[in-house]
């Protein structure tokens, strides 16, 4: 398809149109853009859910049966130090798995967390009155505030909004959540 010289519209005048103008509509186009991340993430989830929930479950079910299995040798009077040894070491390396599952989790609330802020924005933006509305925009940003699980989630978000850039805000975040990592593993 070729677009003739009276057919093409310079940039220019394509950004002073008003909507009503146009075949098109930038807020139309921005929700379907939205809409599709949106998809594309629950479908990431919905892939990885069911394995890593069975993985997970497979973990937990492992750690509870050699930590059986350790007692039990335990109390036998001529088990060698060694095979103590490597059933701790087993047991150790089965808990940090099943953490390292229980953190999947947290990754997961927070996508959904992303999916939820998406789907309130996209009814902001769908209303022609709310678009507008400066009430809906405070609105949303305090519901999507209120769903975070973390006090550093909500400062990063602080920071975003104060107008802070996205990687110092991202680097305060990873701080800050590093340290309560060290000081305290959540385990849900």
């Amino acid at each position: 398809m070729t677009i003739t010289n009276a057919q093409a519209i310079s940039p220019a005048e394509d950004i002073q149109q008003p909507d009503s103008q146009v075949d098109w509509c930038h807020i139309q186009e921005s929700i379907k853009v939205l809409l599709l991340a949106m998809a594309q993430i629950e479908l990431s989830l919905t892939d990885g859910d069911h394995n890593v929930t069975s993985l997970g479950a497979l973990f937990t079910d492992m750690a509870k049966h050699l930590e059986g299995m350790n007692q039990y040798l335990t109390q036998l009077e001529d088990t060698p130090t060694e095979v103590l040894a490597h059933g701790e070491n087993l047991a150790e390396a089965v808990r940090e798995g099943v953490v390292a599952f229980q953190f999947y989790d947290r990754v997961s609330q927070r996508l959904q967390h992303v999916i939820m802020g998406l789907a309130m924005m996209e009814e902001v933006l769908s209303n022609s009155k709310d678009r507008t509305s400066q009430g809906a925009w405070e609105k949303l940003q305090e519901e999507i505030e209120e769903s975070y699980s973390l006090d550093c989630e909500r400062k990063m978000f602080e920071h975003v909004l104060q107008g802070t850039p996205v990687h110092e805000a991202l680097k305060l975040y990873k701080d800050e959540h590093h340290t309560l990592q060290e000081d305290d593993i959540e385990l849900f």
